[in-house]
């Protein structure tokens, strides 16, 4: 009697916690019943990333929504790039045809010589090829693929054939620099992503589409022409008082998964865990993480080298979305949580209060 006992305790208690529901979402076709898979620059983990070949594998693999950083071209078109210079992650300087390209520009307070995106046209930026910009990673596509265009990278999200639904997720990266130069145009690279946008039809509030930013004067200028929803990117962690405030003209915040875990950058041991994700939904906001990847360098040791390990860590504290460079590996995850079938595998259950419950169950089964 008294194991049994036991056992509907816990039972009642996590069916309890199970209730709690998540964060609300209606972006079209995109799952609403647990976190987001955001392939951070494609499957960027294995292949050079910001290329249709890195989008089209992290949509083979699994993720929900692809992410692409921005840049503006000479013809005022966009292209997906980490950065607004070119050497890091393209041969850019083995063509000979641009040596005459080079510039110098400051970009977010710093001065960079470089080749920029905003001195090619998007013909002459197809003529580059992409290369693995992290030394250890797979080097042997070094070459192989040219940088992707914004319209092949909503493509690929949208030629999808197997009845998913791919959200997109584009940043606009480097504004103040981009804008300094687009005046002259009368124009800035939020309209140019707006009327892109427009054209393939993310328009509305439901629409599988994020648009991103760092700049918070970026995305405040958007909000008052677009009804899609808008991320803040921060790397810190937020007051409320400040949380209050960007909830007023965005639905979510992107944030660096160190605001949420905090780990010791000298021991790799988690500090603590942080209520970020609690304030910020008692604001109505979203939050996705950024950058999980499965090298053990990027992982605290408490995980014991096991990216599965820190996902679940996160998924259960709550956060709505991840940012990884390896979006099969968290698919893979996700497919473990749901063959579970347990409550366990609710979005919303707390983690400690889940181990609070089983140890006080064990611990009252042991005596009686």
């Amino acid at each position: 009697m008294a194991k049994s006992a036991v056992f509907i305790l816990l039972a009642t208690c996590v069916a309890s916690l199970s209730a709690l529901s998540p964060l609300s979402r209606s972006l079209d076709g995109l799952p609403a019943d647990r976190p987001l898979n955001i392939a951070h620059r494609g499957s960027s983990g294995m292949l050079p990333e910001h290329t249709v070949e890195a989008y089209q594998l992290a949509v083979q693999q699994g993720a929900d929504v692809i992410e692409c950083d921005l840049a503006v071209t000479k013809d005022l078109l966009l292209v997906c790039t980490h950065d607004s210079w070119l050497n890091d992650t393209t041969d850019v300087a083995s063509h000979l045809e641009f040596r005459d390209r080079v510039q110098t520009y400051r970009v977010d307070g710093r001065r960079i010589t470089d080749y920029f995106t905003i001195d090619f046209t998007l013909d002459e930026l197809k003529t580059l090829r992409k290369k693995q910009d992290r030394s250890y990673r797979d080097q042997t596509y070094n070459g192989e693929f040219p940088m992707a265009s914004f319209d092949e990278y909503v493509a690929v999200a949208k030629n999808v054939t197997n009845g998913r639904t791919i959200g997109i997720y584009p940043e606009t990266k480097n504004p103040d620099f981009f804008n300094s130069i687009l005046a002259a145009h009368n124009t800035t690279m939020e309209e140019i992503l707006l009327e892109s946008l427009q054209r393939h039809g993310y328009t509305e509030a439901t629409s599988p589409c994020f648009v991103q930013s760092f700049d918070e004067d970026s995305l405040r200028f958007m909000s008052g022409r677009t009804e899609l929803p808008l991320i803040y990117l921060t790397p810190v962690g937020l007051t409320n008082t400040k949380l209050a405030e960007i909830s007023t003209f965005c639905s979510g915040l992107g944030t660096s998964k160190d605001t949420i875990v905090q780990v010791n950058p000298n021991t790799m041991k988690i500090i603590q865990t942080s209520d970020f994700i609690d304030r910020a939904h008692s604001y109505q906001l979203e939050v996705h993480a950024y950058t999980f990847r499965n090298e053990d360098q990027f992982l605290a040791r408490d995980y014991g080298s096991d990216p599965y390990r820190e996902y679940e860590m996160f998924v259960e504290i709550g956060v709505d979305g991840l940012f990884t460079d390896f979006p099969w590996s968290l698919s893979r995850h996700m497919e473990y949580r749901a063959l579970r079938g347990s409550a366990i595998s609710s979005h919303r259950l707390p983690y400690l209060a889940l181990m609070t419950a089983l140890t006080f169950a064990f611990s009252f089964n042991a005596r009686y």
